[in-house]
């Protein structure tokens, strides 16, 4: 049974924001999209721009339970994995956040052909199986794209303000429905004030339909970007 959450639960408070994602969209011949998924270990925003069927560039910002994340930009060519630029963070031999820089390139026939992380300040060579790990995260992100945006959900974010559910694009909503229900405690989180949410969707007449929630906190926190990790 889908639950639905109205206005008239008026102890739901929200907080509009400036424009953080991109609904699907078409311009010269060039289509934009956004999406998400959570698992046990992590939850993975993501941004896909494709020309017809093949991607051209995409973008993650993924954040794991231990605290560590990381940000990517990828480039692609005919369907080719041409460039990744990454920052993020990873835990240290003595369980401490440390920085850590990645650039990888690769030739037409997927060798990577230019390599370098720096970890913590220290240049540090990367082995077979950790560029495969990277490229088949880039592969898996267009993969999940299409996926979907054949099912219709994209990625929406936004903040509950007096009943009204404010996105990142300045939409306002009273109706929010849920596909699945939610445990208790998140439902009672939700009725806090300035809870900023996250989650994969769709637009439907003056509703959302929430397919599956990713990020729900409280308090002043930003629309989630995409990365800007140009070369």
């Amino acid at each position: 049974m889908k639950h639905l959450i109205t206005s008239a639960l008026a102890i739901l408070t929200l907080a509009g924001c400036s424009s953080a994602t991109t609904p699907l969209r078409q311009a010269s011949s060039l289509t934009e999209y956004s999406g998400g998924y959570a698992d046990d270990s992590k939850t993975a925003l993501y941004w896909l721009t494709q020309r017809v069927d093949s991607p051209e560039t995409s973008a993650d910002s993924v954040t794991f339970k231990d605290k560590t994340w990381y940000k990517s930009h990828y480039i692609w060519g005919d369907n080719n994995l041409q460039e990744i630029i990454r920052t993020g963070e990873k835990l240290s031999s003595s369980d401490k956040l440390v920085p850590y820089q990645m650039r990888l390139r690769f030739s037409g026939n997927g060798e990577a052909v230019y390599q370098r992380l720096r970890l913590n300040g220290k240049v540090i060579p990367m082995d077979k199986n950790q560029i495969a790990e990277v490229k088949q995260q880039a592969n898996d992100l267009v993969s999940t794209g299409k996926v979907q945006q054949k099912q219709g959900v994209e990625l929406i974010q936004g903040y509950w303000e007096r009943g009204v559910f404010m996105t990142c694009e300045g939409r306002a909503f009273n109706n929010i429905e849920l596909k699945d229900k939610l445990p208790t405690v998140v439902i009672d989180r939700l009725k806090d004030e300035e809870n900023f949410a996250a989650f994969v969707g769709e637009y439907q007449s003056k509703k959302i339909v929430v397919d599956k929630l990713l990020i729900l906190k409280h308090g002043n926190v930003d629309c989630i970007e995409k990365p800007n990790l140009k070369s």
